[in-house]
């Protein structure tokens, strides 16, 4: 009797002392995450601050660029913009926001910083801004100043504590995305990304240019649609033996180029083909087999890979960079029309050094820019163009190329290579005005030849 009376004050000893110690973790941990949910809670505050400061800045500098007749001077403002147009998308994305659709806000900041870099370059080059170019600096201030006025609404709202800023506040369609005290900043957010309904399109010589991201394929865009087994046909011919078993994985929709995908497990990897809806070309391969020992050159592997494009129809293509990865050589060919290298025409050939075998293709770059051009003649002389470039550059090669620009415009240049301190660069220089339109460094090693 006595011993059981023992054996229960031991259990109730046990219970009391497990009850305690999970009051206690609960506390603790309930102690923690509200320390957490303040500290998250501070640094989404600081983004919303420091975001109103940015655009702030950004709509001052605006107005002082609409003034300036100085290339120097918009040469600066235009970095300033640049500058605080980076650090406030980087804010934006720091916001737990990730439901809200803020692409037409974060699309403005990127191209206000653009454009601006774009008009400050034109300058410096001696080009004159024009009306219109004005009225676009014009209309982003505006754009500027409503959105600042937005953004500084809201952060008085946050302020007062009319509405808070966390990740635990579930939007009407369930997602979670911001907690609201006594207003919904997810129905601000909103608002500010009506703002920019009107937002206009912005055509102009940068990457976040609006023919950017509407670009269509210059080859492709007149060519007739294929259908889903057409394009297994098509793929199963180019994988000879290969492509028995060929399994359909999609239909990429969003891209510039559609395309239907296929793959196939193997023994040692797996095939993966595309074939674009538009056409039925390759767009792309990939067969991630093994490797074994290396037993070609990379000049064996060039003439592997060039043999592979002639068959398949891509003609009149100059090797020039490579890489070599896992006993894998990479091979970048340019297409050459009239002696000019089109660096735009690209297409990747991956090629296998044990065997040969012709293991991977990208065809991306050729499909979207390839066409026959209408080259113009060079305005200046290869030794104009030579005497405009650095005399302590030993020049080795000279030649004309297509440089595709961040516009992705593209411009007659004379291509120099040569070295310089030990050191191998490229210079081209616009054979219309004689300005250095971009200087690379090559980086040679065993595993390739890349440019920098």
């Amino acid at each position: 009797m006595e011993r059981t009376k023992t054996i229960h004050i031991w259990l109730y000893a046990a219970l009391i002392s497990g009850l305690i110690a999970a009051l206690v973790w609960g506390f603790t941990a309930s102690k923690n995450a509200k320390a957490l949910e303040i500290t998250t809670e501070n640094q989404y505050n600081r983004a919303f601050y420091d975001l109103v400061e940015y655009v702030d800045n950004i709509d001052t500098l605006l107005s002082k660029a609409q003034l300036t007749k100085s290339p120097s001077q918009l040469a600066k403002l235009s970095s300033d913009i640049f500058r605080q147009s980076a650090e406030a998308k980087s804010c934006l994305g720091q916001l737990p926001t990730s439901q809200v659709q803020l692409e037409n806000t974060s699309k403005f900041l990127s191209q206000v910083g653009d454009y601006t870099y774009v008009l400050s370059q034109s300058m410096i080059n001696g080009e004159e801004i024009s009306q219109e170019e004005y009225d676009n600096l014009a209309s982003l201030n505006e754009y500027a100043a409503n959105l600042k006025k937005s953004l500084s609404d809201i952060q008085t709202k946050i302020y007062s504590g009319e509405v808070k800023i966390s990740a635990d506040q579930k939007h009407p369609s369930g997602e979670i995305v911001a907690d609201a005290a006594g207003g919904d900043i997810f129905t601000d957010l909103e608002n500010v990304e009506k703002s920019f309904e009107e937002y206009p399109s912005l055509i102009y010589d940068g990457p976040f240019s609006e023919h950017i991201e509407n670009r269509e394929s210059v080859m492709l865009k007149n060519a007739s649609d294929i259908s889903q087994e057409e394009a297994l046909n098509r793929a199963e011919a180019f994988l000879g033996d290969m492509g028995n078993g060929l399994i359909f994985e999609g239909l990429s929709e969003n891209t510039a180029i559609q395309s239907y995908t296929f793959r196939k497990d193997t023994d040692d990897g797996q095939i993966s083909i595309s074939i674009t809806k538009k056409g039925g070309f390759v767009l792309s391969y990939l067969n991630s087999r093994m490797t074994n020992e290396e037993n070609l050159t990379i000049k064996q592997a060039q003439e592997k890979a060039s043999q592979f494009l002639q068959e398949n129809g891509f003609y009149s293509m100059q090797s020039s960079y490579y890489d070599k990865s896992g006993g894998v050589a990479t091979l970048n060919y340019a297409y050459m029309q009239d002696n000019v290298t089109c660096y735009s025409d690209l297409v990747k050939v991956k090629v296998a050094l044990d065997t040969g075998e012709i293991v991977g293709v990208e065809t991306n770059g050729y499909l979207m820019n390839h066409t026959q051009r209408d080259l113009a003649q060079p305005k200046i002389s290869e030794d104009e163009a030579r005497s405009k470039i650095s005399t302590g550059l030993d020049v080795t090669s000279a030649g004309m190329a297509l440089v595709p620009k961040d516009s992705m415009r593209e411009v007659l240049c004379y291509e120099f290579k040569g070295s310089f301190n030990g050191k191998n660069f490229i210079v081209y220089v616009n054979a219309d005005n004689g300005r250095e339109e971009e200087i690379f460094l090559l980086i040679e090693t065993e595993e390739g030849i890349l440019t920098i």
